[in-house]
C-alpha cells in the first residue's frame, strides 16, 4: 500500500471502497484491514489527488456521532499547527522569521505558513484545510499577538482543488525580513509566492562563510534571478566589493532599499534584463566577475520535462561560467525537485568542459531546517546548492 511506502496522497483508485456523497474538504478515516492500521485523511472527489493523509496513532479515534468529523479535524488542526510553531523554535535564530508550517511535511498538506518582522501570510491549498481558516487565524494570532496574520492564497494552486477565490488583503506596508543577520524589504507590489524564499537561509550562510575563509580575488560579484537580493547581500557581507543584481522584475527599487538597510549603498548595481539576454550581451562587452551566484526559478514542475530543464540548466551554467575570472567561484542553486544532485552537477560539469575549465566542488547544501523533510527521497526535497571554485589551468 502507498501509504506502508511512506506516501502521502492517494488517488481515487488507491480506495478499495468510499463511501458515496463525499464533498470537498471531507475529513474521514481510512482503514488498512491487512496492516491493522488507521489513517486520518481528508478528501476532494474534484481533484486529482483524492486524499491527504495524516496518520493516527492507535490510541485515537475514528468518527462515530453527528458532527464528531469537525470536533476530529479541529483538534487535529490545533495540535499540528502548534507542534509546527513549537518546532521552529528549536532553532534561535529562526525566530525573527521562518516557514512555520511546511504541508505535507508537518502533517497538514496544503497548508503553508511564513512568518516575518509583522506579518504572518498564510496560504491554503487544500479544500480539508480551507473549511478552518477562522480556526487557523485565531490559533495563529495567539500565538504571535503582535503580528498581523494575512491569508495570501495562490489562485493557480487553489484551481487544482476547485477551491473559492476569497478577495486578496493586502498588507499594510512593506514585509520586512530578518535572515542571517541582515534586512530586506519587501515592497507589497513585488511580492512572489508568499513573500520571500527562506527555503536557500542555510546556504547563504555556508556561502558567506565559505568566501571569508577563500584566499581569492572577490572584487565583483554577480546575482542571477536576484528577486530583492538576498543572494547578493550575502556576498557584499562576506566581502566581495561590488555586486550586480539581475533580474526581469521590477526590483530596482527592493534592492537599492535593502543595499542602504546593510549599509552597502553605492557596492551595488540593479540591472532589469532577462537573465539568459544579459548574459550575451555581458559576454559580447567581455564582462568579468569572481564570484557568481545562479539561482532561477524552477525549470519544470514535471519528471516528463526534465531532460529540456536540465538542457536549461546546462546553458545557463555554460554562459555563466564564461564571465568567470580565473580562480573564480560559481554558486549553482536549484528549486527543481526533478533535478537530483547528481543530475545538476552534470550540467556544471558538461558547462565546464565545453569552456576548457576546470572545477572543484567546494561545497553542497539543501533546504533550511523549517522545510523538513524526512531524507534525499522525499518528495518535498527540492532545494540543492552547489559551490564550485573554476579555473583554466
Amino acid at each position: 500500500m502507498k501509504i506502508l511506502r511512506g506516501e502521502r496522497e492517494l488517488s481515487e483508485k488507491d480506495v478499495e471502497e468510499i463511501p458515496k456523497g463525499l464533498i470537498p474538504g471531507e475529513w474521514v478515516c481510512i482503514i488498512d484491514i491487512t496492516a491493522q492500521k488507521k489513517y486520518l485523511s481528508y478528501v476532494n472527489p474534484h481533484a486529482e489527488i483524492f486524499y491527504k493523509i495524516k496518520i493516527l496513532r492507535a490510541s485515537e479515534w475514528s468518527f462515530n456521532s453527528n458532527g464528531d468529523e469537525n470536533r476530529v479535524a479541529e483538534e487535529t488542526i490545533s495540535e499540528l499547527l502548534i507542534k509546527s510553531i513549537k518546532k521552529r523554535s528549536l532553532f534561535v535564530d529562526y525566530n525573527n522569521g521562518s516557514r512555520l508550517v511546511y504541508g505535507t511535511n508537518d502533517s497538514l498538506p496544503g497548508l503553508i505558513v511564513d512568518k516575518y518582522k509583522k506579518y504572518i501570510l498564510v496560504q491554503i491549498n487544500t479544500a480539508g484545510i480551507d473549511r478552518f481558516r477562522d480556526l487557523i487565524r485565531g490559533i495563529l494570532q495567539k500565538s504571535f499577538e503582535t503580528h498581523q496574520v494575512v491569508f495570501y492564497d495562490n489562485e493557480e494552486y487553489r484551481k487544482a482543488e476547485i477551491l473559492p477565490t476569497f478577495e486578496k488583503v493586502e498588507i499594510d506596508g512593506d514585509l520586512e525580513v530578518v535572515e542571517n543577520d541582515l534586512q530586506y524589504k519587501i515592497p507589497k507590489n513585488v511580492l512572489q509566492k508568499i513573500g520571500y524564499y527562506y527555503d536557500h537561509r542555510e546556504n547563504r550562510s555556508r556561502l558567506k562563510s565559505l568566501l571569508m575563509r577563500l584566499n581569492i580575488k572577490k572584487d565583483k560579484g554577480l546575482d542571477l534571478f536576484s528577486y530583492v537580493g538576498s543572494w547578493g547581500l550575502h556576498l557584499l557581507s562576506a566581502g566581495v566589493g561590488t555586486v550586480e543584481f539581475v533580474d526581469q522584475g521590477q526590483m530596482q527599487v527592493a534592492v537599492e532599499t535593502n543595499l542602504e538597510l546593510n549599509k552597502f549603498s553605492g557596492r551595488g548595481q540593479f540591472v532589469r534584463a532577462d537573465v539568459f539576454k544579459y548574459l550575451d550581451q555581458a559576454l559580447i562587452e567581455n564582462k568579468k566577475f569572481d564570484v557568481i551566484v545562479s539561482d532561477p526559478p524552477a525549470f519544470t514542475k514535471s519528471e516528463k520535462n526534465k531532460v529540456k530543464a536540465l538542457q536549461g540548466y546546462e546553458k545557463l551554467h555554460m554562459k555563466s561560467m564564461k564571465l568567470l575570472n580565473d580562480q573564480g567561484i560559481m554558486v549553482v542553486a536549484s528549486c527543481t525537485h526533478y533535478a537530483s544532485f547528481e543530475e545538476l552537477d552534470k550540467t556544471v560539469q558538461d558547462a565546464a568542459f565545453r569552456n576548457g575549465q576546470k572545477i572543484q566542488l567546494l561545497d553542497l547544501g539543501g533546504q533550511g531546517f523549517d522545510h523538513p523533510m524526512t531524507g534525499l527521497k522525499d518528495k518535498s526535497f527540492y532545494i540543492k546548492y552547489l559551490v564550485y571554485y573554476v579555473s583554466r589551468g
